[in-house]
Parts: C-alpha cells; structure tokens; sequence
C-alpha cells in the first residue's frame, strides 16, 4: 500500500512538471503543422525524452490507482484506471509516428494520438469526479474544490471530444488542471493505509 501511494503522488506531483514543459514547448513550436512536425523532428532529442518521460509518469499512476482499483474494490478507481490505461495508448503513438516519418503519416498519427489522449482523460475524470463525490476523508472546501475542478475537466475534455471546443482551448486551463492533480496527491497522502471506506 505504501508504495502504491508514494507512485501516486510522485506521479501526481510529477506531471505538473511535464505539463509546464509542454506548454513551454507548444510555446516554441510554429504553428503550422506541417513546419510543427518539421520543428519536432529537428528537436527530437528534447520532445522524444519529454514524451518517454512523461509515457513514464502516467505508468506509475496507473499502477498505484490498479492497486487502489484492488485495494478497494472501487467502481472510481476503476474507472480512473480505465482512463488512464487508455491515455497510455498515446505515447506509442507518438513516440513511433512522428519521427522522421511523412507529413500525411504524422499528421495522421497526430490525430489517432490527440483523440485518444482527450478520451482517455475523459474517462479517467469521470472517475475523478466520483472519487471525489465521496471523499469524506479532505477538509469539506478542498473537496468541494476538488469536485468542481473534476468536473470542469471532465466537461472540457468532452467538449473538446465532441467538437465543440479545439485542444489549443484546453490548453489555456491547463493551470487549474494542474490544480487537481495537487490535489489528488494531497488526497492519497491523507488516506491512511488501513483506510477502507473509499468505495464508490
């Protein structure tokens, strides 16, 4: 048990720092696509590491919520797995279809890679809503915070599923995501390792 939990909240703490980095990144990038992929392949060392970094700190959150998943025996965490599992399915993606391949090859990988990573996040918070519908266990302003932030993300990310807003959108609320995730690690470091009443 505390190993899941230290991988969660490493994690979790950890992907703030790999989407300030993406940001910075998207930042540099031109914003025609087709110089965009020109632009990656040049700097392949620093996007390529990003992208295996990153592939690497959704891995341990996704190991510490299947032992939650088990632990629990939890409909949220299960969920959250789900989601997160799916999300995973991007870096291959990305990792195998933009280096050094055609412009139509890239640009097709590119939106495999986009519309999994927005389903998948979608997915995983809706568990995150539901985890957090019941999180008795944080002060009552943090977790109605959290439940608002869970649900704004959810509502954004099917937005953006559905067509009704780009990606480049989301990426501007990217801060209050960042938010959640602090959260979520603040919330597996207060459960205490024999707590059982978490299900959902």
């Amino acid at each position: 048990m505390k190993t899941a939990k230290n991988l969660w909240i490493l994690s979790s703490l950890m992907i703030n720092v790999v989407i300030g980095i993406y940001i910075y990144l998207q930042q540099n990038a031109p914003k025609n696509l087709e110089e965009r992929f020109q632009y990656i392949n040049d700097n392949w060392a620093m996007y390529g590491g990003h992208w295996k970094a990153e592939f690497l700190v959704m891995t341990l959150m996704l190991i510490g919520a299947i032992y939650f998943m088990m632990y629990w025996k939890s409909m949220s965490w299960t969920i959250i797995s789900v989601g997160q599992l799916i999300v995973l399915l991007t870096y291959p993606i990305m990792l195998g279809g933009y280096e050094n391949t055609p412009f139509e090859l890239a640009n097709m990988a590119n939106q495999i890679a986009t519309i999994t990573f927005i389903f998948g996040n979608v997915i995983f918070f809706l568990g995150i809503t539901l985890l957090y519908l019941k999180a008795h266990i944080l002060q009552p302003w943090l977790r109605y915070v959290a439940i608002l932030l869970s649900i704004g993300a959810t509502l954004l990310f099917t937005s953006v599923f559905i067509g009704l807003i780009t990606w480049n959108q989301v990426i501007v609320i990217a801060p209050l995501i960042n938010i959640l995730y602090l959260i979520n690690a603040y919330y597996i470091y207060k459960i205490p390792s024999e707590f059982q009443s978490t299900r959902t």
